[in-house]
């Protein structure tokens, strides 16, 4: 199959894109809201028309005319928050109508392109006891599309993590395509597959302006290191809190695998969740990075696994599968933000191989969609 060209609505940091980039396909234009996840986004993506704008203020058409007159967009991509975007009124916030899904799905409705996958939180599937995803498929039936949903763990396909994501996927003019997502691996990837090359590595704590760069000092130990360190020739965004003696002392005693829960009776906190100070084991893959990954007393498993601190912004990226000559803009905090937002990219690449298999069965080069052919 040729190189095909779609579009990454909602882009973030670029996860989903980079997924996509593996499988041959080219990202013509990506609309992202928050600057930060732009910039990086801009940075790791020169090639493509990246707009830090708000989706609900742009028009489809003239945007598309404007950008992309001669192009030809075979899909569209993103993952756009399923959140009420307004509470004016009496409107009902569990509508898909009322969020940014909507949104996508005007993209969609116009361009008219051959597929698209909408990515989302496992969250989605119990809004309003489930009637927001059968809400989801109809509104894309009813604009010519048939529409599936899979849910996948990102420890199935090579990822070192038990993230969950659930993507809605479609073919236009309602063709039923049989979609496979067969497990590639019999072993789950862990985080010693993920850190072990870098594992003896202490990262800059506390204030940095991000440019401080290590040596490797050692070889990939894993196949999945050597994915992660392709081409690059240095360590990056080794970059972590600087922690209180007291919050030191705590983690102390946290043992791989454990967390606030098994700390002795006089440093356990009073009040907070029972599932903070989780600290990671090299032998298993690692709890979901969320957006607050380098905060060890949030929610999740966010410690080292052998030193006494959270994870640096490039361990938290390679849990994700960013590679290593991936960069991050903005401060420690909105770069960790960015990551535990982002779709796993070879997760995303995974999805992109169903989606290029079913292409290649469906499309002639001439049966691109033309923009200019499909808005008029």
């Amino acid at each position: 199959m040729t190189s095909v060209e779609i579009i990454d609505l909602f882009s973030g940091a670029g996860g989903l894109s980079l997924g996509f980039k593996l499988e041959g396909f080219k990202i013509l234009l990506s609309v992202e809201k928050e600057k930060i996840f732009h910039e990086t986004y801009n940075l790791n993506n020169p090639d493509c028309i990246c707009l830090n704008e708000d989706i609900t203020n742009l028009d489809v058409k003239q945007t598309c005319l404007k950008y992309l007159p001669n192009s030809r967009v075979t899909g569209i991509i993103g993952g756009p928050p399923c959140q009420g975007y307004s509470s004016v009124g009496n409107r009902n916030r569990n509508d898909p109508r009322n969020t940014l899904v909507y949104y996508f799905i005007k993209w969609v409705e116009t361009i008219k392109p051959w597929f698209f996958v909408m990515e989302n939180v496992p969250g989605i599937l119990t809004m309003d006891k489930g009637r927001v995803v059968q809400k989801i498929k109809q509104l894309y039936n009813d604009i010519g599309y048939e529409c599936q949903m899979r849910l996948l763990k990102a420890s199935d396909y090579g990822i070192p993590q038990v993230r969950k994501r659930v993507f809605f996927i479609g073919f236009k003019e309602k063709m039923s395509i049989p979609l496979y997502f067969r497990k590639e691996r019999s072993n789950i990837f862990t985080v010693r597959d993920a850190l072990s090359d870098i594992l003896e590595i202490k990262p800059i704590t506390g204030r940095s302006n991000g440019l401080i760069t290590f040596n490797y000092d050692r070889p990939p130990q894993t196949p999945y290191q050597q994915y992660l360190r392709k081409n690059s020739v240095e360590l990056r965004d080794h970059h972590a809190p600087n922690h209180g003696k007291n919050v030191k002392e705590r983690i102390s005693f946290i043992k791989p695998g454990e967390n606030h829960q098994d700390l002795p009776k006089n440093y356990k906190l009073n009040s907070g969740y029972s599932n903070i100070y989780g600290r990671l084991h090299l032998n298993r893959p690692a709890d979901t990075i969320t957006a607050n990954c380098g905060c060890v007393s949030a929610p999740g498993r966010f410690i080292h696994p052998t030193q006494n601190r959270a994870i640096s912004v490039r361990e938290a990226a390679r849990l994700q599968s960013f590679p290593d000559t991936y960069s991050f803009k903005g401060g420690l905090n909105q770069k960790y933000k960015q990551i535990g937002n982002a779709v796993p990219p070879l997760l995303a690449k995974r999805v992109a191989k169903t989606i290029k298999k079913s292409l290649d069965i469906l499309l002639a080069p001439e049966e691109k969609i033309s923009i200019k052919n499909a808005i008029n």
